[in-house]
């Protein structure tokens, strides 16, 4: 019997106005992937993610979900007067979700020594953390990540990546947008190429040498 799938775009596109952002998209997602979708700044990612997951409706064509979404953008629309624990648990409450989940996060995210620290006082990494460790209170089956590694040290870009495989461990599936092709493959079980707003390729991660991979992509970049 053939897996459910968690999410699938087919043949989407999205426009603004008259101009194109991404066209004719087709990606499928099941339990345990991890795909990341690797372009130049301005080539159609966030927009991608977006309508992947459901915050811009596709110009053309349709994108099905058979699963739970949570979202990480680039803003963390956290409070900065808040504490962690006191972020944390008013989204609880928006979302329906046990107050006790929240310690449950806080540790999960390496926070906890944080919980009653105001967050405007965090840096880039933590304030990542603690975004993520929020899109992971209603407890979603798919986690979309805008750039997760942007702005972040190596110890703190450590700790997203093994949040990543994790959550790929459970059964659960990810995509994440990045430029960074081997941050991006060290979590990945799938590398999709989107350039000019088009998926040039996807790959999967197992089935090819890293250094190929980043070739390819570097050839896609030069326009070859």
């Amino acid at each position: 019997m053939t897996e459910p799938f968690l999410m699938r775009a087919d043949a989407v596109s999205r426009n603004f106005g008259y101009r194109r952002i991404i066209h004719d998209i087709n990606l499928t997602l099941h339990g345990g992937d991890v795909v990341a979708l690797l372009g130049p700044n301005g080539a159609g990612k966030t927009t991608l993610l977006r309508v992947l997951g459901g915050l811009l409706r596709p110009t053309t064509g349709t994108v099905k979900r058979h699963s739970t979404v949570s979202m990480v953008l680039h803003q963390s629309m956290l409070y900065d007067v808040f504490t962690a624990r006191e972020n944390l648990r008013f989204y609880g409450k928006l979302y329906g979700v046990n107050g006790g989940r929240v310690d449950e996060l806080l540790e999960t995210v390496g926070l906890q020594e944080f919980a009653d620290t105001r967050v405007g006082t965090y840096s880039r990494g933590m304030l990542q953390r603690l975004t993520i460790a929020r899109a992971l209170l209603p407890d979603p089956e798919l986690l979309l990540l805008d750039e997760p590694f942007s702005g972040l040290d190596d110890n703190a870009k450590k700790i997203v990546m093994s949040l990543i495989s994790s959550f790929s461990a459970n059964r659960c599936g990810v995509v994440l947008v990045s430029h960074d092709v081997y941050l991006a493959l060290q979590v990945a079980t799938s590398v999709g190429f989107l350039i000019d707003g088009t998926l040039k390729a996807v790959r999967r991660v197992s089935d090819t040498n890293p250094d190929a991979l980043a070739q390819e992509y570097r050839r896609y970049l030069n326009g070859e």
